[in-house]
């Protein structure tokens, strides 16, 4: 298992953060997404526990948080991951078609990688961009209006740069 616990310049960087806040679990999200920084991209096994310490909460709550929130991940994403908006607004503006299109294009669903690591694929409600739909982040970039055929070039780049 790996190390489990910050540096101390990533400790300075969270005492800051409990700094913002009255009590240290108001800082829980941004402590979560500054785990996920640290990891490349997840959570992994022992984390929650060193988290909820460090906010002083059970890893029961930890843990509700990370299955609640969909910008949370128990498990090691593709180098990109991809997540597809598909609520009502997007998915009345393509969301769910070009969902179907990448779980064709990359043989896998929601919640799984490609065998070679390269691409995870999630399912979103929310990505807070209804009026630029359909849309899907990869990693932290915003695609908005994305067509299949912009995915379809976008995926060709990828492959061709890895090979």
């Amino acid at each position: 298992m790996a190390k489990v616990g910050f540096t101390a310049a990533v400790l300075k960087e969270v005492n800051t953060l409990f700094g913002r806040y009255p009590q240290k679990v108001h800082a829980l999200l941004p402590l979560l997404h500054i785990v996920q920084r640290e990891n490349d991209g997840w959570l992994p096994p022992g984390w929650e526990t060193y988290v909820a310490e460090l906010c002083e909460v059970t890893v029961n709550h930890v843990r509700g948080v990370i299955t609640f929130y969909n910008m949370y991940r128990d498990h090691p994403p593709g180098k990109y991951h991809i997540m597809v908006c598909t609520c009502v607004p997007c998915g009345l503006c393509g969301g769910v078609e070009i969902l179907e299109h990448l779980e064709k294009r990359l043989a896998i669903h929601p919640g799984n990688t490609t065998a070679d690591g390269l691409f995870s694929l999630e399912e979103a409600q929310c990505l807070a961009a209804c009026d630029q739909a359909p849309l899907m982040m990869v990693n932290e970039d915003m695609q908005f209006r994305i067509t299949p055929e912009e995915i379809d070039r976008w995926i060709g780049e990828v492959r061709a740069k890895k090979a």
